[in-house]
């Protein structure tokens, strides 16, 4: 049986890993607790001589530690000036796009010791969907640095496809200068689809300003599509706070990972884990609990991951970049990052099933704290009520649905093969279809009528609707949606089920 381990690693930086500071000496603990680590690279404050050098020996010292290592790069997110002391531009390009450029000999230099798992572009979805908002802060909002170039377009379609194909280049690109593979890092639950079609690896944050397992929804559906892994960031930073999750919180999350069939988990960042005292640190309370989560699962053994799940509910819809924001500064209401393309009433589809699945317990306008409305005013949670729910894109295929008891279909685009497939699933293995009209059989189309209907087709049925938002859609489903407070996942051969906490931080394993 394929190794279906979870790989445990931190977040740690070159410096610290070079001078072996602490914060990575004392969270390592000699490497026996730890799989791997996501470095913090900076190499455009050095020479590109001194910066591959440094690279060089970041990878040796993983290795005396028997790690591997992911190289992440976030400097380029947060300075317009990204060119090194010796004139190389690591990020800026001649059309006035602002993108990570890692020449070969540097990738060269990150692989000499044989351990270097993959490039991360640190919060990818984020620089391209929010045109590289932490140097437009910096510049007060009057600097506006894209990462790619725009398609000429105001069709929502045309300038996904046009990302899409950027995406592949990109990552050729790179896999050409010898990078062994690629992923993202995302704070908001957009863009897995698009990346992980072009062979860029989901990564998904829990706790930050989400909820993790809807994260989860959204980015294993990806994973499960298109044949990539699934990766998760367990970020303690909640909005400018960091720690800004309890430890208990961050346990949870670890243990969830482990649970939902992620194949790589890692805590941002270790500094967090340490207080600095006269003998250089010690472990807090947040670097306990994350040693008892590595002593607890390291190793452990699993039968399955994230590929054998059996989802029953999905959401069908084109990935058009729109998560929820509504802000005319911060959060413009553009998607992919094209100020021509605004969100309409087909963008916010899926937000308002999303409201459905969980019982009520998610924005009906948004899926992140990071919005700006009343909503976000509330706590935080990591936890909600979800039922073996995924989201797929529209380009899914029938063996990837055989499972689903019932499905939605919205948003701007799917394409007609999925459409031919979701209508076979319903006469013959009796799913339950809630479309928005324009998605429906034109055999069935012709026999709806009003804002709610519903039509027997075969074993199955179609539910017509309007909108996602009725009561009588939120009664029907009812069977389909698992209990309130509780959080249920089903493998090929397990089954998983958790009782979510009060305070939405933690759970009780009720079945696995």
């Amino acid at each position: 049986m394929m190794d279906k381990k979870l790989k445990i690693g931190i977040n740690t930086f070159e410096g610290d890993v070079i001078e072996g500071r602490p914060s990575f000496e004392l969270t390592a603990d000699g490497g026996k607790n730890l799989d791997y680590a996501v470095c913090h690279f900076d190499p455009n404050r050095f020479t590109l001589d001194k910066a591959c050098k440094m690279a060089a020996e970041a990878a040796e010292k993983f290795k005396s530690y028997g790690m591997d290592f992911i190289a992440n790069f976030e400097f380029q997110n947060f300075s317009a000036d990204s060119k090194g002391p010796d004139g190389y531009e690591w990020a800026n390009r001649p059309d006035g796009t602002h993108l990570l450029n890692l020449p070969a000999r540097y990738i060269e230099a990150l692989k000499k010791a044989g351990n270097l798992v993959s490039l991360m572009y640190d919060e990818f979805e984020h620089c391209i969907i929010h045109t590289n908002k932490s140097i437009e802060m910096a510049y007060k909002f009057k600097k506006i640095m894209r990462a790619f170039p725009l398609c000429k377009t105001k069709n929502v379609v045309e300038q996904g496809e046009f990302l899409s194909s950027q995406l592949r280049e990109y990552f050729g690109d790179l896999k050409k200068k010898g990078a062994p593979n690629l992923c993202g890092e995302h704070v908001f639950p957009v863009l897995y689809h698009i990346f992980a079609e072009n062979g860029i690896t989901p990564n998904f944050k829990s706790q930050k300003e989400s909820y993790s397992d809807v994260q989860y929804a959204i980015a294993a559906g990806a994973a499960i599509e298109y044949g990539t892994e699934l990766w998760n960031c367990v970020d303690l930073w909640y909005r400018l706070t960091n720690p800004g999750h309890s430890p208990e919180e961050m346990y949870n999350n670890l243990v969830f990972s482990y649970l939902s069939g992620a194949n790589r988990v890692y805590v941002e960042s270790c500094h967090a884990f340490v207080t600095k005292n006269e003998e250089g640190g010690e472990l807090n309370d947040y670097g306990k609990a994350f040693l008892k989560f590595s002593n607890e699962y390291k190793d452990k053994e699993r039968n399955y991951d994230v590929h054998d799940l059996r989802p029953e509910v999905a959401i069908i819809r084109y990935d058009d970049s729109f998560w929820g924001q509504n802000d005319p500064i911060m959060w413009r209401k553009w998607l992919f990052g094209n100020n021509k393309i605004k969100p309409d009433g087909k963008s916010k589809e899926y937000i308002r099933v999303f409201n459905i699945l969980t019982h009520g317990e998610t924005c009906k306008n948004g899926l992140s704290w990071g919005r700006f409305s009343p909503w976000s005013l509330r706590k935080h949670r990591s936890f909600a009520s979800l039922n073996n729910a995924v989201v797929f894109d529209g380009k899914v295929r029938k063996e990837k649905l055989e499972s689903l008891k019932l499905c939605f279909l919205c948003g701007h685009c799917i394409s007609d093969e999925t459409l031919e497939d979701v209508a076979s699933l319903v006469k013959e293995n009796g799913l339950t279809a809630v479309s928005a009209k324009r998605f429906l059989p034109e055999n069935i189309r012709e026999k709806a009528r009003g804002s709610y209907c519903e039509i027997k087709d075969g074993k199955g049925s179609w539910i017509a609707v309007d909108g996602f938002g009725s009561s009588k859609l939120r009664k029907r489903v009812e069977p389909f949606i698992g209990s309130k407070g509780e959080i249920r996942l089903k493998f090929e051969n397990n089954t998983v089920r958790l009782r979510i906490s009060d305070n939405g931080e933690a759970f009780e394993i009720i079945e696995k």
